[in-house]
């Protein structure tokens, strides 16, 4: 069935790649994603992470590959104050239809993203912008030790908002080195260069991507030669492209981290104990020899300067045995599962593929297999979706690859995720002094300061075992070998350059 399947997709990508109608003398590159999004209008969900990785979106500043804020469409800021920040514009930006960006475009696109997207408010509270010729005023409600960082997201992507929001949504006017010529929802993209493009003009002529959300199709694709480009290979596969002269394969470690969200507030997971026990039962080295990366310590990866903790959890099954004894969990009727008070631990699991690879289903297959050993039965629950599940609460557990550094800096994703009243935490997970700590990343701005409140905040959560941490994530790319200046950056909302090219 499984073969059926990817003989389907590889099908269905040689029929649409077959259907781009760039002149086959140009210089183009075919791409597989394993997302493209119901639409390209940046405030839209997270859409414009598409419209950023294909080269098209471009923000006020941007992040090098040490997570670094560097200039883009802003060549300078300043600021004024606690609550105000001044932006200057480099006078050489223009859209990709030649007009000039100026301090009222940015104003237009901030204005509309905290109007059309809830998590705006996450990033920073804006009171109001105003764009004065090539100067922008951000005016906030509260200080934001994280701003410059924040407006990296491509949430804030800066584009001629003068359009309707259905132009927006499939041909948005921007400014990055390559612009949209069609989009097809959540199937493909067509591409070209950007002849206006302020920083020299790409190399390539057009990009034509697919979504192929297989990991297995996108092997195939990249095998077959239909596509040139393709991330977010399963680490399995890309033994098939090591050491072969027709292929590059390019890693480096991010900051995403497989996490097991435990849901707090469970009957058996409001206990310490239990989970505890959980995550000294993970072997996360045998998981690792599966799906790469390096064995989790912490919330936040190793690739970041705030990554080490003193107090990480590492397999020891003698451990969590103990903790369970001494609870008062025991296996009373010898069918290889303890009870407490007559009622057995039985814990739901809920998982699905995540950015378009199997890496979930290794992880829960583990979970279940050690936690059996500790006396505590798991039952996995395949979905397609598993955001739903999430956001209602019907789980024990569940898996996610989630970047825990989405904008280079710690303060979001331990907002969202462990905030008691975050947007997203997942896990319900309460801590009043931790709350207190993340309300000193607003008024803090001292780099080393704000690392060092994210390993106070990444030991605090350990300490209460909130959720299990797996692995770190290794983000890839592989080429065919006609492809050059292909990268592969940590921050993973870069992929297409105005560099790459076709030999």
């Amino acid at each position: 069935m499984k073969k059926i399947k990817l003989l389907l997709c590889l099908l269905m990508l040689t029929s649409l790649c077959g259907c781009s109608s760039n002149d086959s003398s140009s210089k183009t590159l075919n791409a597989a994603m394993f997302w493209i999004s119901t639409s390209l209008d940046p405030t839209n969900n997270y859409d414009g992470w598409v419209l950023s990785r294909i080269g098209v979106g471009e923000t006020l500043l941007k992040l090098n590959e040490k997570y670094e804020v560097e200039p883009s469409l802003a060549k300078s800021y300043e600021q004024i104050d606690d609550t105000t920040w001044k932006f200057t514009l480099n006078d050489s930006v223009t859209f990709s239809n030649g007009k000039k960006v100026t301090g009222k475009h940015v104003q237009q696109c901030l204005e509309r993203a905290f109007k059309n997207n809830t998590r705006t408010v996450d990033y920073f509270d804006l009171n109001h912008v105003e764009g004065k010729g090539q100067e922008v005023y951000l005016y906030l409600n509260k200080p934001s030790g994280a701003l410059l960082n924040n407006l990296c997201e491509p949430l804030f992507t800066i584009y001629d908002a003068s359009q309707s929001d259905e132009d927006i949504a499939s041909h948005p006017i921007c400014t990055g080195p390559f612009v949209v010529d069609d989009f097809v929802s959540e199937k493909t993209i067509e591409t070209s260069r950007n002849e206006n493009y302020y920083d020299g003009k790409a190399k390539l002529d057009h990009v034509h991507f697919t979504q192929v959300s297989d990991s297995d199709a996108r092997v195939l694709a990249l095998q077959s030669g239909e596509v040139d480009l393709a991330n977010t290979i399963d680490y399995s596969s890309l033994k098939l492209f090591r050491n072969n002269k027709d292929y590059q394969v390019l890693e480096v470690l991010g900051p995403r981290t497989n996490v097991i969200y435990m849901n707090n507030e469970t009957t058996f997971l409001s206990d310490l104990t239990i989970r505890k026990a959980l995550s000294y039962s993970v072997n996360r080295k045998s998981i690792v020899k599966l799906i790469g990366g390096k064995e989790a310590t912490g919330l936040y990866s190793s690739a970041l300067p705030y990554g080490d903790v003193s107090n990480g959890y590492s397999l020891n099954l003698k451990e969590a045995n103990r903790l369970l004894d001494e609870a008062g969990y025991v296996d009373t009727n010898n069918d290889g599962i303890r009870e407490k008070d007559g009622q057995e631990i039985i814990l739901n699991y809920y998982e699905s593929a995540d950015h378009g690879s199997a890496d979930a289903n290794i992880i829960a297959q583990s979970m279940q297999s050690e936690a059996k050993k500790i006396g505590i039965k798991i039952k996995l629950n395949q979905v397609e979706n598993v955001n739903d599940i999430k956001a209602a609460g019907t789980f024990d557990l569940c898996s996610a690859n989630d970047s825990s550094a989405p904008t280079g800096d710690p303060e979001i994703f331990i907002q969202q995720r462990y905030f008691s009243t975050g947007s997203s935490n997942t896990g319900r997970y309460k801590n009043s002094n931790l709350d207190n700590l993340i309300q000193q990343f607003s008024t803090t701005y001292d780099l080393k300061q704000r690392q060092q409140l994210a390993i106070q905040a990444s030991e605090m959560i350990l300490d209460d075992a909130a959720n299990i941490y797996v692995s770190y994530v290794p983000l890839n790319t592989v080429t065919s070998f006609k492809v050059k200046g292909a990268i592969c950056h940590p921050v993973d909302y870069y992929m297409i350059t105005k560099d790459i090219d076709l030999k």
